[in-house]
């Protein structure tokens, strides 16, 4: 029987024992990390003491500054807390007047052109196209001082209308004979029409057909003047007695 009893309670007894040692291994570990671990409470913080994004913290304003850092220049070289240099610091940059500039002044005007200068010609051969216009191997001038005429211009007068621009260029004709012209013409000109002041010998060919009643005066001669009203006074020319001339007509094309 006692054998019986041992052949059952052993293993029995041998795992109960088992337990027991597992049971009091686990208290003791259990006691070992309370100890070692304290108990820790968490604690939520107040919202209304976190300030809100964008403001300053409340106190701030009231803090002083330190009136050492304020005094203190800066000094790139200047060794640092922790024994070491600051950096250099890249000078600024030099202002920029940016002041609008002042408008540029205008350009001085161009002096009007001095008139080209005058060369003394004589000119031979003369055809006279009508009172006043004279031809000279393709160069044409027009006298100075004298409107220009046509050679068909037509005057009314008590008798019937009369074809006085062709009489005042033959008569002009016969007043120069083939006689050379001493002119002042512009250089360079000599295929244009130009009006220059000549003389034919000693003869002045404006004042003769303005004593002769077959000019209009152009401009304010005193010579000229005179001499056409002295022709009107007398009948001469285009103021012959009767006599009603139509305005002078441009000059023909050379």
């Amino acid at each position: 029987m006692h054998a019986s009893l041992l052949r059952i309670g052993g293993p029995t007894l041998c795992v109960i024992l088992t337990i027991g040692l597992l049971l009091a291994g686990k208290s003791a570990i259990t006691g070992v990390e309370s100890a070692a671990v304290p108990d820790m409470a968490l604690e939520t913080p107040d919202l209304s003491d976190v300030p809100t994004i964008g403001e300053e913290p409340a106190g701030s304003a009231d803090v002083p500054a330190d009136p050492g850092m304020e005094a203190m220049p800066f000094s790139p070289d200047a060794p640092t807390a922790n024994g070491g240099v600051s950096p250099k610091v890249a000078p600024e940059p030099p202002a920029v007047d940016t002041a609008p500039l002042a408008p540029p002044s205008a350009a001085p005007a161009d002096p009007a052109p001095s008139p080209a200068p005058l060369t003394e010609a004589i000119l031979r051969h003369p055809v006279a196209l009508s009172a006043g216009l004279i031809q000279f191997d393709g160069r044409t001038i027009q006298l100075a001082g004298i409107k220009p005429q046509s050679a068909d211009r037509i005057c009314t007068s008590t008798r019937g209308d009369w074809p006085c621009g062709t009489v005042a260029r033959t008569a002009f004709r016969n007043f120069i004979r083939a006689r050379a012209f001493t002119c002042q013409v512009p250089a360079g000109d000599a295929n244009d029409t130009v009006t220059a002041s000549c003389r034919v010998g000693t003869d002045d060919p404006a004042l003769w057909l303005a004593r002769n009643g077959w000019a209009e005066v152009d401009g304010n001669d005193p010579d000229l003047t005179a001499a056409l009203e002295a022709a009107k006074a007398t009948a001469k020319g285009f103021y012959r007695a009767g006599s009603e001339a139509t305005p002078p007509s441009p000059g023909p094309a050379p």
